[in-house]
């Protein structure tokens, strides 16, 4: 999975959990921050990890978790855990 294929898929995903910004706030990039720029609290960010999980086929490990602070480095966990076992590029 390529990280443009990576990214359109977490795009909808992370908005799911940040309904609270304003319409006009533009597409998450991958590095925006997941606390700061999208004002996403623990709660939000455990529940987009589940729904990434789920939409992905993945399991995330715990020590993955503690290392999650940008869109990036989600998206860098859904390369890493892709069940090809192949890291996209």
């Amino acid at each position: 999975m390529i990280a443009t294929d990576v990214m359109a898929r977490l795009t909808p995903l992370i908005r799911a959990r940040t309904e609270h910004l304003p319409a006009g706030a533009g597409s998450p990039a991958p590095e925006t921050r997941l606390e700061q720029d999208l004002r996403m609290d623990s709660m939000a960010i455990v529940q987009v990890l589940e729904d990434i999980e789920e939409s992905f086929g993945i399991t995330i490990p715990d020590e993955r978790l503690a290392g999650v602070y940008t869109v990036g480095d989600l998206a860098d966990i859904v390369r890493d855990a892709a069940p090809t076992g192949r890291r996209a590029a």
